[in-house]
């Protein structure tokens, strides 16, 4: 443990240099709270940031990147964001709004004309789907909220890999799979409806959707680390180990859902709704940014619009998922989650908070996530910031 937190120490101290604020010691709540799960062998490691707008408060590094070498985890190491992904494709599309190159209320054919095809699976009889026009033509805005009706994923993603297909040809096949429910009339998370938003970023910009993401976020952020297609010296040097939870014990495998190797890029493409991977460190700034109401070190990003829009549930009443665009909410807090287990998030009155692990059916993993909540609101008081 003290060779992980002099690590992470040294990088929290060169971030909050960048950062031009003050370096706070490491918190004994947060390291206190999440320890126990590390000595018990129940999580791997953890990365905890916590942030204001403008200067990081401290960042915690709790157990190991690889459980069998004992090596300690750090801010500066790479994991997959998984669903974390999603947030950047909507604030990739929220600019476009602010430049009003796309409508949020717009239906999703105007600028995919091959969405024109959607059907919703209404019942079935005798084992074939009845299918029928969808009633209303599914919005741009249903389509960053997961209120479209896609199921999670198609059978090609399923069978494949969700990162199988160039987005062009996932555009196709995702207009050819049934809706469950009509459009505007329920909530089903999925990643297709955010993969057709990266869609809509490419006919609407004419750039790879990776280029965009490039261009507009990571570059001027100086998210130098964050890529779709992790470099095989950041896999051998920087790489946080997967583990999911196997004959009760922590087991090493392979990210879920991705393509082998993650570096080639005739086999994985750009999948909007999962294929970036990140580092603690540059993943601070972007949601710094959002804390900021879309400004960061003094560059406007998005309008205080934009960040009302994301940050204001957009589910249906009743529904038990208080989810905007492309963020899930909780209370002043609005960002995302990641299938292997980590939880980012800004909140509306200038704070980040990240919890970054690389876990997946971990059953410790809500307890985990609940005590460090616990820290984080505790140390946020200390400071006079809550």
């Amino acid at each position: 443990m003290r060779k992980s937190r002099l690590l992470c120490g040294i990088f929290s101290f060169v971030m909050v240099l960048v950062a031009a604020g003050s370096l706070l010691a490491e918190s004994p709540k947060m390291v206190e709270a999440l320890q126990p799960y590390i000595d018990r062998g129940e999580m791997p490691g953890i990365v905890s940031v916590l942030a204001t707008k403008d200067k990081i408060l401290q960042i915690d590094c709790v157990g190991y990147s690889n459980v069998e070498t004992k090596t300690p985890i750090a801010a500066d190491q790479m994991f997959w964001m998984a669903s974390t992904s999603k947030f950047f494709a909507g604030t990739a599309l929220m600019m476009l709004v602010d430049e009003g190159k796309v409508a949020l209320d717009d239906p999703i054919e105007k600028y995919l004309p091959e969405m024109s095809a959607l059907k919703v699976a209404l019942v079935r009889q005798n084992g074939l789907q009845v299918l029928q026009t969808p009633e209303s033509k599914p919005t741009v805005r249903q389509a960053l909220s997961h209120q479209v009706g896609w199921p999670f994923q198609t059978e090609i993603m399923e069978k494949f890999g969700s990162d199988c297909l160039p987005l062009q040809k996932e555009l196709f096949v995702i207009s050819r799979t049934p809706l469950n429910f009509q459009p505007g009339k329920g909530y089903q998370y999925t990643e297709l409806g955010i993969d057709v938003v990266g869609g809509i970023i490419e006919k609407v910009t004419g750039k790879p959707y990776e280029d965009f993401l490039q261009e507009r976020i990571f570059d001027p952020l100086g998210m130098k680390d964050t890529t779709l297609w992790p470099s095989l010296e950041l896999q051998q040097n920087r790489w946080i180990q997967c583990y999911n939870w196997h004959e009760e014990k922590l087991a090493q495998c392979n990210i879920p859902m991705m393509t082998k190797p993650y570096e080639d890029k005739t086999v994985r493409f750009p999948e909007p709704g999962a294929c970036i991977f990140s580092t603690a460190n540059d993943l601070t700034k972007f949601f710094q940014m959002h804390a900021g109401g879309g400004v960061y070190e003094g560059k406007r990003y998005l309008s205080q619009a934009a960040i009302d829009e994301m940050s204001t549930k957009q589910t249906p009443e009743g529904n038990g998922n208080d989810y905007g665009l492309t963020s899930a909410l909780e209370g002043p807090w609005y960002g995302h989650g990641g299938a292997c287990g980590n939880q980012c998030s800004a909140s509306k009155d200038g704070l980040v908070r990240l919890f970054i692990v690389q876990v997946s059916g971990v059953p410790k993993h809500g307890e985990a996530v609940h005590a460090w909540k616990r820290a984080a609101d505790a140390i946020f008081k200390e400071e006079g910031l809550r």
